[in-house]
């Protein structure tokens, strides 16, 4: 398994945006997202960095396609999307603290 850092200058070097976790049972997991893959495009959008990927993002809906970049290849990568809910902050905040994606007390205003 690729560290980090090296999934990180691996995505710089590609153009992409580097995978680091996907959500367990999430759309995209479910289709074989997975840490250490290099996104390149959504819906054949280029995705060189996390802006291009949420400007995609938003524009996807119903069905999304990957192309990501994995031991060396290219692999293309489809599901659907559910369609949007309403998202708790207090589930959200303790998601991301429980992934260390923010640091505990860190919960902002």
């Amino acid at each position: 398994m690729l560290r980090w850092d090296a999934v990180t200058k691996l995505a710089a070097r590609l153009n992409g945006v580097p995978v680091l976790g996907c959500r367990p049972g999430s759309p995209a997991a479910c289709a074989g997202v997975q840490y250490g893959d290099v996104l390149l495009s959504v819906n054949g959008v280029p995705t060189p960095d996390w802006g291009a990927y949420v400007e995609a993002r938003a524009l996807v809906q119903g069905a999304m396609r990957l192309e990501v970049f994995r031991d060396g290849a290219t692999v293309a990568l489809a599901f659907e999307l559910p369609p949007p809910t309403a998202t708790d902050p207090a589930e959200l905040l303790e998601e991301l603290m429980e992934r260390r994606v923010l640091p505990l007390g860190a919960a902002g205003p």
